[in-house]
Formats: C-alpha cells, structure tokens, sequence
C-alpha cells in the first residue's frame, strides 16, 4: 500500500504558496490573448503571424511526459523553480526582440515553462493533500485562472497603455523571478523511494497498464475539444449574431471570468463530497447539454450570455475538478499521468480550435457546436465506463 501524506500539513501555507506561483504562470498565459493586437503591433509583425506565436507556444505541451518523469524520479522543487526561471527569461526576452523569427524561440520556452510548471504542481499538491481533501485544495489553487481574468489582465491593460507594450511582460518577469524561491518553502517536495527507482519503461508501463488511467487521460483531452470550440468562436458569434463591438464582448469576457471563479468555488466546496468521478461526469453531462443549447439561444442577446456563462460554469467545474480524479489513478507515477493530462488537452486544442472555427465561418455555430457536444460526449461514455475513482490503498472508491 501507498503511504499517505499527513493530514498534519500545513495546507495553508501550500495553498498561498501554490496559488501566488500559479497566479504568475496563468497571467503569463493569459496576457497575450486580449493584448494580442498590441503586443503583435510592438514586435512588428502582424495579428495572423502572433496568433502563429500562440501556437508554437502551445505545441510545447508535447514535452509534458518528459518533466513528468523527471518529478516522478526527483520531486518538484527544482522543476518548479526552473519553470518560474525560464518564464521570467522568456517573458523578458520576447519584449526585447524584433520581427517574427526573433520573437519564436521566446515564445517556445515560455510554452516549455508552462508545460514543466502546471502538472509538476498540480503533482506536488497531490502528493502532499490526503486524497479525501484534495480536490477541495485543487480547485483553490486553480482559483487563480479566474483571478488572473477578473483582477490582473484590467491592471496589466493600464500599464501597457501608460509604460507601452513591453511593460505587462516584463512585470510579470521580475514577479516569477520574485517567486522562483518558492518552491523550496513548500513543505514535502521529494518523490518517495518506490518513485525515486522508476524509470522510463517502468513509468510508461505502469500507466499503460491502467484501462482507467488511459480512459482518464483521453478525457482530459476530449474535454478539451468542446472547450477550445466555444472559447474560439463564442466572441465571433456575439458579433455576428448581435452586433457586438470588442468593448461589448469584453464585458462578455469578464463576466465569463466571473463564471470561471463561481465553477471553482464551487469545486473547492463540493467535489469531495459528491466524488471526483461522479462530479466530472456531471460536469460533462452539464457542458453537453449547454452547448447543444447555445445555437437555440441566438433570438437573445440575453439569452445568448446566459447560455455562455453557463457553460463556462460547467466546463470550469469539470476542469478542476478532473485533476483530482487523474491524480490518483496510477500513484507511483502521479506525475507523468497528470502530465500526459495536460498533453492531451493541448492536442485537442490545437486540433479542435482549427476546425472549430472552420466550422463556424462555413457552417455557422450550429456546426461548430455539434463538434463541440460530440467532444464532451464522449469523454462522459469514457467517464462512466471506462474511468475509475481509486482511494488511496489503490482500490476503488465506492461509486
């Protein structure tokens, strides 16, 4: 049987610690989709070649098995401490470049940092939270996702209007650099000895060999193939549909991220109680009859935020409350399935973000919305037959 962290540790300190890095990796995420048009302006290249940036920069989520390996050998605190590193030098770097060929390289690593940074903690914070207190603990930390839309993006907009474009950047370089020595004031970051001996085949071999695991990982992924769909399409629909200017839909925007704190919450209060599988499930069966919904709401402006925020709460819930779930499915190698999670969902994105706005500008939303609902579909049929909520003696949990 796998040992358990004591309930004794000092989850305040874990969650402030946590929730102070992730605010500066989600801000560094965040800023260059509302502030795309300014940034792209300042590194002289256009909106189309910035958007390109974005892409390369979420490519990167392809090496997230690599640093999950290495967390599930060595532990975290030089992982994350690295990760913050690279981000602070990346972000500083692109605001000093020129053209789009000098901008690239920036751009990779700071996609390599998030994919180092992100399962690393999210296997960090698993590893030291008793399972029947995790995901309560997980979704405060994914509280600052929310936190970074609501209350920094509007800060950041006023100093790149009064400092210029490069200040956002460069502010959120000196911050991760700031909290680079955080990781190491955590209060358990070695990989226990049975993790410490694994290597590579080991590692894959566990997990391969986990029907749930491997079922849990594609719905990390196919979660994400109805979320990119209506994150990618819902501003042009507002426009389309109702005439929207960009100040209209980012109001829009903003009370999403309302949404996205709300889901959260709600997360954080419930999700132990009602169980991981069982709360993933609602969430997805919640996004699926949302988004099927949506193209029906299009007579109303009205009606048309409410379906949005709606969704938004669904998808947001689901989200956070699916990392619990994939964190105890294969425990030895925590790391490298959370990290295979989040390569998952960056496939999906890539994928679906393209044909999701095919779809739309060729068929309208009704089809972009039907690709949508067959993502969260299917990731519920996986969820309620295929994926298991294991308890920490490696048995299922009761259902």
């Amino acid at each position: 049987m796998r040992p358990q962290p004591s309930i004794a540790a000092p989850l305040g300190r874990l969650i402030a610690l946590s929730l102070l890095m992730r605010l500066a990796v989600d801000t560094a995420a965040r800023l260059f989709y509302p502030f795309l048009p300014e940034i792209s302006r300042g590194l002289g290249i256009s909106l189309s070649q910035g958007g390109l940036l974005i892409s390369l920069r979420s490519a990167m989520v392809f090496v997230s098995p690599i640093f999950g390996l290495w967390n599930d050998r060595r532990g975290p605190r030089g992982l994350l401490t690295g990760a913050l590193l690279l981000q602070a030098g990346s972000l500083w770097w692109l605001s000093s470049r020129q053209g789009l060929g000098e901008a690239i390289l920036p751009m990779l690593l700071l996609g390599i940092s998030a994919a180092a940074f992100i399962p690393t903690l999210q296997a960090a914070i698993s590893e030291l939270v008793p399972f029947q207190r995790r995901g309560r603990v997980l979704a405060l930390v994914e509280f600052s996702w929310a936190l970074t839309g609501v209350a920094i993006l509007p800060l950041l907009g006023v100093a790149m209007v009064a400092l210029g474009w490069q200040s956002p950047l460069r502010l959120v370089a000196l911050v991760s650099l700031a909290l680079a020595p955080l990781p190491w004031l955590l209060p358990w970051g070695q990989p226990l000895a049975a993790q410490a001996r694994l290597n590579l085949r080991r590692t894959a071999g566990l997990v391969w060999r986990s029907p749930s695991a491997r079922a849990a990982i594609l719905v990390s992924g196919l979660m994400f193939v109805s979320a990119e769909v209506f994150y990618v399409t819902y501003g042009a629909w507002l426009e389309r549909s109702f005439g929207m200017a960009p100040d209209a839909v980012g109001r829009v925007a903003s009370l999403l991220g309302v949404a996205e704190l709300s889901a959260s919450a709600l997360s954080s209060l419930i999700i132990d109680r009602v169980g991981k599988r069982r709360g993933v499930g609602a969430g997805l069966l919640a996004m699926t009859v949302t988004m099927a919904a949506l193209p029906a709401l299009g007579a109303s402006a009205a009606l048309a935020v409410v379906g949005l925020f709606a969704y938004t709460v669904s998808f947001e819930f689901t989200i956070v409350s699916n990392i619990g779930l994939l964190s105890e499915q294969v425990p030895p190698a925590r790391g490298t399935v959370l990290a295979l999670g989040t390569m998952a969902g960056g496939v999906a994105r890539m994928a679906s973000g393209f044909a999701g706005v095919v779809l739309f500008e060729r068929l309208g939303m009704a089809a972009a919305a039907a690709l949508a609902v067959a993502g969260s579909a299917v990731a519920l049929w996986l969820v309620w037959r295929r994926v298991v909520e294991r308890a920490p003696d490696g048995r299922p949990a009761p259902a």
